[in-house]
């Protein structure tokens, strides 16, 4: 891990930063800068562990909220809560698979392709289609969506997201 870490980050200080007395820069960092970067690493990697422990609760909090919000039937939180933990395990191992980010785009992306009706759905809408074509990634969507999908879902979708 030592040389993982090690050889990009002398380098890119190096070239940056080194000027014509590299080895000065690089002395710097044995005052105490590797070990800061690894505990302060490990103190982050712990407490992403911590929130991800937490992810169940906030979601079946969110979807209780979004129920509500949008006058959907209730549905007892003790079942959403199950329901939650159950789907999050296989999340969960999917994010040290994948990667966050990827885990996260793909999730807005299934969002979006099993919603009923997204162009109703607010929650759908803000969480997983504007974040969506943010990122760009909707163009080419769009002109699927237009293929797959009848072009007045795609035309109130459209709406629904004031153009995005």
């Amino acid at each position: 891990m030592g040389n993982i870490l090690a050889g990009p980050v002398i380098q890119e200080l190096d070239k940056r930063f080194g000027g014509s007395k590299p080895r000065e820069a690089r002395r710097r960092l044995t005052e105490h800068f590797w070990c800061d970067l690894l505990t302060a690493s490990a103190e982050a990697i712990e407490k992403f562990t911590k929130a991800l422990d937490r992810i169940p609760e906030y979601v079946t909090t969110v979807i209780m909220k979004s129920r509500k919000a949008e006058g959907r039937d209730p549905l007892l939180e003790v079942l959403v809560g199950l329901a939650v933990r159950t789907a999050w395990e296989p999340i969960k191992s999917m994010v040290h698979t994948t990667g966050v980010e990827e885990l996260q785009r793909t999730c807005r992306i299934l969002a979006v392709l099993i919603c009923p009706a997204p162009e109703n759905h607010k929650a759908v809408q803000n969480g997983a289609l504007l974040p969506l074509a943010k990122e760009g990634l909707l163009e080419t969507s769009k002109e699927r969506l237009e293929q797959v999908f009848p072009a007045d879902w795609v035309h109130r979708l459209r709406e629904g997201l004031g153009g995005a």
